[in-house]
């Protein structure tokens, strides 16, 4: 089980700051929600959140805890190898003009799988990838990731801006959790204020709820 702690994460400083000071734990069983918005500070806590960019401030420790409760410490490399993005923007996001088929190909190709037994369906999927409802669409991203050498854990960027019922497609969410994958969802204030509005257990850090 993969734990990643981000303690006064920060890049920059000041009001231009590109990523105001962040604290917040994702983990596997129940997902994280951290809310930013303004430019492009969602994509910027995502590659925090993953190792994929260095801090100015603060701290981001990422451990793995095995079957008998012992923590080992990830180096940022590790870390960058256990965690998978998921649309996010200017990293790792689609087209909607582009097939399914594409995507999923694009996806295949990351994990390094060649074998017919491993596509999942949508590999013949004509329709464009923007056709796909919310839900849909995160769940083939999900599966697709997943599907990655040694990821444990992914970051779900900015859900919200392809519409969609948070409700529904949250759900998708909680499911990958309960798998025993660690999941952080970045969104704007209004969805997670909306998500706050949800059952759910005590916040997991500063600036973070957890869903359900």
């Amino acid at each position: 089980m993969i734990r990643v702690t981000l303690d006064g994460a920060a890049v920059g400083a000041g009001r231009e700051a590109a990523l105001p000071p962040v604290s917040a734990v994702y983990r596997p069983g129940v997902p994280t929600v951290l809310a930013t918005e303004g430019g492009n500070r969602p994509t910027v806590l995502s590659l925090v959140a993953s190792g994929r960019m260095k801090v100015d401030a603060g701290t981001v420790r990422a451990v793995r805890i095995d079957d008998e409760g012992h923590e080992i410490e990830l180096g940022r490399a590790e870390l960058r190898r256990a965690v998978a993005l998921i649309d996010t923007p200017l990293v790792a996001d689609h087209s909607d003009d582009v097939s399914v088929a594409s995507v999923v190909r694009e996806e295949l190709a990351l994990a390094r799988s060649r074998r017919r037994a491993d596509r999942p369906a949508a590999y013949t999927d004509r329709h464009a990838f923007g056709s796909l409802a919310a839900d849909e669409r995160l769940s083939l991203l999900i599966d697709l990731a997943l599907r990655r050498p040694d990821v444990e854990a992914l970051v779900i960027t900015s859900p919200e801006r392809h519409g969609g019922d948070p409700v529904t497609w949250s759900r998708v969410i909680r499911a990958t959790s309960a798998r025993g994958i660690a999941v952080l969802v970045v969104t704007d204030h209004a969805t997670a204020a909306h998500l706050r509005t949800l059952p759910q257990p005590e916040p997991v850090g500063a600036g973070a709820l957890r869903l359900f």
